[in-house]
């Protein structure tokens, strides 16, 4: 059992967001109007520490007016004419609550992190991505050249359970993960090895409950040849691959079960930045050439990009931006624009921000999309 010393101090951390944003632009009635939208929210968390090791740490659910949120971007979309709820009553309710304590299990043992209520389990890609879960973790434990984790939850009547391990052993990098759940065990093996400077090579297998598997081999050169860096990847799975708890998806911190290989290659050349990337099973490929210029004695970044699918028209993107100081009122004024054609489709626009010395964030733009707009807008963390 732990428990707090007593008088314990508590700590309470306050954050959240507060933003309005104008926006002067014609409607679908092609009348001129001024639009406005907000949106707050709040978060609070409170730690207490006593004398002993032992921290409690209770986290608040986040608040939020209903009439004011933000989107997965971090833009208010709440009506800025619709009033917050100050005379409604505010429900506070636990989020997350948990006991933690950094230290050893014996005198002279290994530090190690243990964080007892909800804890939070994304260890692995195929088969530790658990997420959020009520149970203890130990994390940090040190055994010779290996760094072990482990972890026991409270999901169903089975109670998952699982152990990490990764280190170094004769210059080669090992990891490893094992998650059990009832009778099932799913396991990933991972190897990594720097050939010769500059060039690194490694390989992850995961198995199933039915040992079917997925694997990904990797290898990555880096001035090999003078200024260039290149990345090559296989990856394979078995179409019925089915762990516990796999993060399945499209991004780098996830997987998918398709097959094939993957290419990236980036340089700097004369000024030019250059990318290119290549991925077989999605038939997706990206380029992209960015250089700064001096005209008239602005700065201006230039960039084009190229988004390449099969049987899809190829999209194109040219882009420009520079900041400009000659103004003395307006010192960091922006100015941006941009093409984007596709196929017999051709968008652009064309911009300038600036941020007041007050805090308010101006902008205008005109596009083929919308026409002409001018915004005005705050936003503050804390």
């Amino acid at each position: 059992m732990l428990s707090l010393a007593v008088p314990a101090f508590a700590a309470v951390d306050v954050s959240g967001k507060l933003a309005t944003e104008f926006k002067l632009g014609q409607n679908s009635s092609d009348e001129w109007e001024i639009t406005g939208v907000t949106g707050v929210e709040l978060e609070t968390k409170v730690s207490a520490e006593g004398g002993s090791p032992v921290k409690a740490v209770i986290q608040l659910s986040p608040w939020k007016a209903e009439s004011g949120e933000f989107d997965d971007d971090g833009n208010p979309t709440g009506e800025f004419g619709d009033p917050h709820p100050a005379g409604a009553p505010v429900t506070i309710g636990i989020d997350k609550a948990w006991l933690e304590t950094q230290g050893a299990f014996w005198h002279g043992g290994p530090t190690v992190r243990t964080r007892i209520g909800d804890v939070e389990i994304k260890w692995d890609r195929y088969v530790g991505h658990l997420g959020d879960q009520r149970g203890v973790t130990l994390e940090g434990i040190g055994i010779g050249p290996v760094t072990a984790d482990a972890f026991y939850t409270w999901e169903g009547a089975e109670r998952p359970m699982g152990l990490a391990a990764r280190g170094v052993v004769e210059g080669v990098a090992l990891s490893g993960m094992v998650v059990k759940r009832g009778d099932e065990n799913n396991l990933t093996v991972g190897a990594g090895l720097e050939v010769i400077p500059g060039l690194d090579v490694s390989a992850q297998l995961a198995l199933d409950g039915e040992r079917r598997q997925a694997y990904r081999l990797e290898a990555s050169a880096d001035d090999l040849l003078e200024g260039i860096t290149v990345k090559v990847g296989y990856r394979a799975a078995d179409t019925a691959f089915a762990p516990m708890y796999g993060n399945q998806g499209d991004d780098e911190d996830q997987y998918d079960l398709l097959t094939g290989f993957n290419v990236a290659a980036e340089t700097v050349q004369s000024g030019f930045h250059i990318k290119g990337e290549y991925d077989d099973p999605t038939g997706k490929a990206n380029i992209s050439v960015s250089r700064d210029v001096e005209l008239a004695g602005l700065v201006v970044s230039g960039e084009y990009n190229a988004k390449l699918q099969r049987e899809v028209e190829t999209e194109h993107t040219l882009k420009a931006r520079t900041t400009i100081d000659a103004i003395p009122q307006l010192r960091g004024l922006v100015l941006s624009g941009q093409v984007k054609l596709q196929g017999d489709n051709t968008s652009y626009e064309a911009g300038a921000e600036y941020e007041a010395p007050n805090g308010i964030k101006l902008g205008a733009k005109y596009g083929s999309a919308e026409g002409f707009t001018a915004t005005a807008g705050v936003k503050v963390e804390f």
